[in-house]
């Protein structure tokens, strides 16, 4: 009986060893673009519900426990969840969606300075997206775009954009593909990381019939400036 309290002490010492064992110190980087560090970004712990915000540089440290997730969120990027790795820095990529309001938003809520966001716009556009969790250029398409259709028929895909009731075998409603500002009869060949930027347009009059049936826009990595619509409707 007299040992009781000693019992009991040394049970609630190891009880509060072991959960403070549980509980990890992360540290990590917010960055957008290419590395442009984002502000007052909220990173919120699932388990040990902490929450705190990056600093001015992106930083953040925050008190975890095990198998824990970080939540980070800002105004003007998307939503990222990540795993907390032990004994893993987390450096987080946000993306920026982009947009005249969530540009302002952005800046107001002092995710970025105006001069950051206008100088990684200009030079690290290409940067800014998430075509890598894409494994082709396809999957890439339906996931940006929920109502364009990839049909399959022997052995070749075709993209169909216009809202039309029939699929021809003759793939007379299949979509233009403009790369660059160049006319592609197979865009597969491309790899999603090789797509800086990727549209749709549904009405493609300004490539004449060739574009009646819509026109899959896209801009690789390594090409930058306005596609020259009359030009390319004069080549062809």
């Amino acid at each position: 009986m007299k040992n009781r309290p000693t019992i009991l002490i040394l049970t609630l010492f190891l009880i509060s060893t072991f959960s403070f064992a549980q509980n990890k110190l992360v540290t990590g980087k917010v960055y957008a673009f290419k590395n442009t560090p984002v502000m007052n970004i909220s990173v919120k712990a699932k388990k040990s519900k902490q929450t705190v915000t990056t600093d001015e540089n992106g930083n953040f440290t925050i008190e975890t426990k095990g198998k824990d997730k970080l939540v980070f969120e800002g105004e003007g990027f998307q939503k990222e969840v990540k795993k907390v790795v032990a004994g893993q820095r987390m450096d987080v990529k946000l993306l920026f969606l982009e947009g005249t309001r969530n540009e302002e938003i952005a800046v107001l809520s002092g995710h970025l300075t105006e001069e950051s966001l206008m100088y990684s716009k200009s030079n690290f556009l290409e940067y800014n997206n998430d075509h890598y969790r894409y494994p082709d250029v396809w999957t890439l398409l339906k996931g940006k775009f929920p109502g364009v259709k990839v049909l399959t028929e022997l052995g070749e895909k075709r993209v169909v954009i216009r809202d039309i009731n029939y699929y021809s075998t003759a793939g007379e409603n299949t979509a233009l593909y403009l790369v660059d500002g160049v006319i592609w009869q197979d865009i597969g060949i491309l790899t999603p990381q090789e797509v800086k930027t990727i549209n749709v347009m549904k009405d493609g009059a300004p490539l004449g019939f060739r574009g009646a049936n819509g026109v899959v826009v896209i801009t690789t990595v390594d090409e930058y400036g306005k596609v020259d619509f009359e030009k390319v409707r004069d080549n062809n």
